[in-house]
């Protein structure tokens, strides 16, 4: 998938010059291609949609992918979960659409939620709306590395939403079903962790580069949550054994992670949950 949208923008470059892959350009042009799809909808309801999101929102996701959040979100109440799972034969994966209000420690939930239903994610994004909505998307597939099959998504939906709603305590209940398979056990992989103040203008970016395994994302995510960071949006890659998670982030002040305390401190936190959650798997 990254080499695909590598080659469509160098495409675009070649042909139209670099201005035509800006940012500015492909949030207009996102935008334009929405209202093209949703052309039943009427002027008022285009211009609520188009308007609620930022920037990440329109480079990060695919027309079709923001159709689904649209149809989600629009008359959704403030007490509902709107969920839509698809096949993704693009990925070769799920895709799991989430539209809900946004509140502290939701990525967190969500991830928890896939793990213990044992979706693997390989993708993820998240985007809050101007409007205090959460617009979270997963790429996930089963324990043998394929698509969930249609028969299982109603049942997955469900799961998930017992899930969400607190029926199901995630930490135990995950404690025996997020282990590593004997084959992959031999494979090593150095964990990295890095803080950049410099790749955004209001947020500190935390990119985890570690081995991959089931519950590894919501681990470190409830770690954050734990720890009051406020992820506004992250972006989850998956290469065989090996993930990269990056997430955009604030502390509970709105601020950047400036002070290196502070990031010495969380990165011994995500270190530590890294490491028991792989001793947990191992067993």
């Amino acid at each position: 998938m990254l080499l695909r949208n590598l080659y469509n923008e160098t495409a675009i470059a070649l042909d139209e010059g670099v201005e035509a892959v800006n940012r500015g350009n492909r949030c207009n042009e996102a935008r334009k291609a929405l209202r093209d799809a949703l052309s039943d909808w009427s002027a008022s309801e285009l211009k609520k949609e188009t308007g609620r999101h930022y920037d990440p929102y329109w480079q990060g996701l695919q027309t079709e992918t923001q159709v689904t959040f649209a149809r989600l979100l629009k008359d959704l109440n403030d007490d509902e979960i709107a969920i839509d799972l698809h096949l993704d034969e693009g990925r070769d994966a799920t895709r799991a659409c989430f539209a809900l209000q946004d509140h502290p420690g939701i990525f967190s939930r969500l991830a928890g939620a896939l793990a213990l239903v044992g979706a693997n994610v390989v993708d993820a994004r998240t985007y809050t709306s101007k409007d205090g909505y959460a617009t979270p998307v997963f790429w996930i597939q089963d324990g043998d590395g394929n698509p969930f099959e249609a028969s299982r998504l109603d049942r997955l939906k469900k799961t998930i939403m017992k899930t969400l709603r607190g029926e199901v305590k995630t930490t135990e209940a995950l404690k025996s079903r997020d282990k590593i398979k004997k084959r992959e056990r031999a494979f090593r992989v150095p964990t990295t962790i890095t803080f950049d103040n410099e790749g955004s203008e209001i947020y500190t970016i935390i990119e985890v580069d570690t081995r991959d395994r089931p519950g590894l994302l919501f681990d470190l995510t409830r770690t954050m949550a734990n720890s009051n960071v406020y992820i506004a949006s992250a972006v989850i890659a998956t290469y065989g054994e090996q993930v990269v998670d990056s997430f955009y982030v604030k502390d509970m002040f709105g601020l950047k992670f400036h002070s290196q305390s502070k990031q010495r401190t969380l990165e011994k936190r995500l270190r530590d949950a890294i490491t028991s959650g792989a001793e947990r798997a191992q067993e």
